[in-house]
């Protein structure tokens, strides 16, 4: 044989032979078989992009803009980018235009002067008559050198001057960097004497050097406004001004004037005396006036004291003369004691029934992605609460992040995080009035991984509002609908608004049997939960498109039927705000706030904590304590909606301004789910309690999670005590397990200090799954840290 090759053979499985491509790896057709939403972005990003090819004077087919737009994920900066790099226009990562660098005089000469002399082979000095060019490519790895000197003369290195444009552009390069360090240190020292909430240090009535030190802030600022302010303009540069110190040093003596003066100047020349020598001076004699303990005397006896304990006024005077000598004792300023007005918040309260508007707050909650958000941004949109402008903005910015469509949901998920996601994640809380009744929107979100925070805000509500993807109903019940239900009845709610979204998108556009069934399908599931079936009303609605939110829509067409049988959202929102109102005996109550957050909401407040009013009224000036760290504070101010009061009553979600002695302690010691109260009437902390529950899942002793509004403490079942009836009475004690369905009551005791009272509403969860609910029955043994703050 002339060759001879071996060949190894393998066994190849048949999963190791890739015969066909996966269909998910394969790239899609951005031609064919597109969603809804994909066919939207193009829509929409198409001719941004086509704009932006205008402006460079660059041509592009719908499909490659399109190819552009899904290879690229809807990054419009990325897709104009790759289409101006197809027309052989020289782009950045950016998708800027490059900029060829332009040579400098110095650059030009040198390659002039070189291609006269005619000097070694370079590119701008090669003549391609020349043989030698011929072979200028060619690797000569492999030929001797003598052939190779005969067919490529050797080059050599092309000559430069001594330091020629490295220099001058280095040294130019160096003034370019001085010149910007000027302007930075300008920039900086015009901004030096500016404070933490933007005020200049002088216009506070004191000098820039005896202002405090900026101090970093526990809590965060809170935004008042539902979206973001217009950008500030940046400041011009000013000038530096070099800052004069004060000269510390001390005076010469006589005798060292006499060392440094020249003897020759008669003018300056001193006398040097025995007393300059000693160190003595002509200045009066420091001991010839009386001194401080001399002053605080004369100035009690002159004047008589009246009796106090410890001698109080005799210890303030004796500061105020020292003070007087120039003795620099400081005394930190006293906190401003706030007074009360001392009103009948109660009787005020019952005498303005007929003259005040109904409010109300509502909880927003349904599965994710069911359009809660892009709901309720269509609604501050139509009742006026948010600007065009601001919807505009949110347009361009959500449709340069292919997020075309989440433009009205950016109104209430307002954090990078959220946007990011395309999901809510914390309580969003906004405010807008209707003809008839104020409200406010407490926007829950829909993941399972945030179901506390679901809790929290739903236990801060009047009534709900459940938002239902009318195309995906099936979904939502497999999902977060049917357990959002169950935890706004949890919670107490009695009162539910059925929002039946994005009927625009039905097959057919508004489809009237598909709206009955899901209303059917809604309905059943909230009454068998235990609500009560005049207290729902249901609404077909589109959220993005606004049919049917604030006003009616078309009498003909697709929506007649919805005109003539159904009425808007907002309607449905004023009628049970007609009808919210607060018992006149739970104004009599002592006073009861959990704290739903904790913030700073101006220089002018230490530090400012929100919440509901659950029982009883407050008002400027009181003092309370915060249980279970049993810290006092003083309410400065009261904001209900965002405009101040002088107090505020059960039901009311307010915004307390708290003032103390000790601001830190404060701030150290209070925390989310603590309770606001009176020390009159304090609240009871205690380790373990007992709850009446129904069980939604099999129950037995472990650990769990306890929920009381937006408190979430650890803890555990320790006990079953016994099985009851609906009326009560016990069935069976000390039962080994309470089967789903099943009432019972069970003892929990909780790792940390639980603030509560009996017949408070309480959600037993564990592994991200609720397992009952019910009510506060029994306090056990008080938390033995609760006086220290733990």
């Amino acid at each position: 044989m002339s060759g001879h090759r071996r060949v190894k053979d393998i066994d190849y499985d048949e999963e190791d032979l890739y015969d066909e491509v996966d269909e998910d790896d394969a790239e899609p057709d951005t031609q064919a078989g597109l969603t809804p939403e994909d066919q939207a972005n193009f829509a929409t990003l198409t001719p941004v992009v086509r704009a932006e090819l205008d402006e460079a004077g660059l041509q592009a087919s719908d499909r490659e803009i399109q190819d552009a737009l899904w290879n690229y994920y809807w990054d419009v900066g990325k897709s104009v980018g790759y289409l101006r790099g197809l027309r052989g226009e020289k782009v950045n990562d950016s998708g800027l235009a490059k900029k060829e660098k332009v040579k400098s005089k110095f650059e030009e000469a040198e390659e002039e002067r070189a291609r006269k002399a005619g000097g070694g082979w370079t590119s701008t000095s090669l003549d391609l008559g020349r043989p030698e060019s011929w072979f200028r490519d060619v690797t000569w790895s492999h030929i001797p050198e003598a052939i190779v000197g005969d067919l490529m003369p050797p080059m050599y290195r092309q000559p430069r001057f001594l330091g020629g444009s490295s220099k001058l552009a280095k040294l130019a390069e160096e003034r370019k960097r001085k010149a910007e360090a000027a302007k930075v240190a300008a920039t900086a020292s015009s901004l030096d004497h500016l404070t933490l909430d933007g005020t200049h240090e002088q216009s506070k009535g004191r000098p820039p050097d005896t202002q405090p030190a900026a101090k970093t802030r526990k809590y965060p600022a809170r935004r008042k406004e539902s979206s973001p302010p217009p950008r500030q303009p940046e400041p011009e540069p000013v000038e530096e001004v070099k800052e004069v110190l004060p000269d510390l040093r001390a005076p010469p003596t006589a005798f060292g004037h006499t060392l440094s003066k020249s003897s020759r100047n008669t003018d300056q020349r001193q006398t040097l005396q025995v007393r300059n020598i000693l160190g003595s001076s002509t200045s009066p004699d420091a001991f010839s006036g009386p001194s401080p303990d001399d002053v605080v005397t004369r100035s009690t006896k002159s004047k008589p004291q009246k009796s106090t304990p410890d001698g109080v006024n005799g210890l303030h005077r004796s500061v105020d003369a020292l003070h007087l000598h120039g003795t620099s004792t400081e005394q930190p300023a006293a906190q401003p004691k706030v007074k009360s007005k001392n009103i009948d918040v109660p009787t005020v309260w019952a005498e303005t029934t007929a003259t005040r508007r109904p409010s109300a707050a509502f909880v927003v909650i349904g599965h994710v992605d069911h359009g809660k958000s892009t709901l309720m941004g269509r609604l501050l949109l139509d009742t006026g609460a948010v600007h065009q402008r601001d919807i505009d903005r949110h347009r361009k910015e959500a449709a340069e992040q292919g997020k075309a469509s989440f433009a009205l949901a950016w109104v209430m998920d307002t954090s990078a995080d959220e946007r990011d996601r395309g999901v809510t994640v914390d309580i969003a809380q906004h405010y807008f009035s209707t003809d008839t009744a104020d409200f406010t929107i407490l926007d829950a979100p829909g993941h399972r991984d945030f179901v506390p925070n679901m809790i929290g805000g739903a236990s801060m509500a009047d009534l709900g509002v459940l938002v239902v993807d009318a195309n995906q109903l099936e979904s939502g019940l497999k999902g977060q609908t049917r357990e959002h239900v169950l935890l706004a009845r949890a919670v107490g709610l009695e009162r539910v608004v059925v929002a039946v979204n994005k009927m625009d998108g039905a097959v057919p556009s508004w489809d009237q049997h598909l709206f009955r069934s899901v209303s059917e399908e809604v309905c059943k599931l909230l009454t068998d939960t235990g609500f009560d079936r005049d207290n729902i009303k249901v609404v077909p609605c589109s959220g993005l498109n606004g049919e049917n939110v604030a006003t009616a829509p078309a009498a003909d067409g697709p929506t007649a039927w919805v005109a003539r049988s159904s009425q808007t959202l907002i309607a449905a929102l004023d009628n049970f705000a007609a009808s919210t109102t607060t018992p006149s005996e739970l104004l009599k109550k002592p006073i009861r706030l959990q704290i739903t957050d904790i913030f700073h909401a101006s220089s002018q407040y230490p530090i400012s904590i929100s919440g509901r009013i659950s029982a009883g009224t407050v008002q400027i000036g009181e003092t309370i304590i915060i249980m279970p760290s049993s810290v006092s504070a003083s309410i400065k101010a009261i904001d209900v909606a965002d405009s101040p009061v002088e107090y505020a009553v059960a039901g009311q979600l307010v915004t307390l301004h708290l003032t103390a002695d000790d601001v830190e302690q404060l701030e150290r010691n209070v925390r989310i789910g603590d309770m606001l109260c009176y020390s009159s009437s304090p609240i009871e902390v205690v380790s373990d309690f007992t709850v009446t529950l129904l069980s939604y899942q099999p129950l037995l002793p472990g650990p769990v999670e306890v929920h009381i509004g937006r408190l979430q403490l650890p803890g555990r079942i320790t006990s079953l005590l016994e099985l009851i009836d609906a009326d009560g009475g016990t069935v069976k004690k000390k039962p080994r397990i309470v089967k789903a369905g099943l009432r019972a009551k069970v003892k929990v005791t909780v790792d940390r200090a639980l603030p509560g009272d009996v017949g408070n509403r309480v959600v037993i969860r564990a592994d991200g799954e609720t397992f009952g609910s019910g009510i506060l029955s029994g306090l056990g043994e008080r938390w033995v840290g609760a006086a220290s703050g733990s």
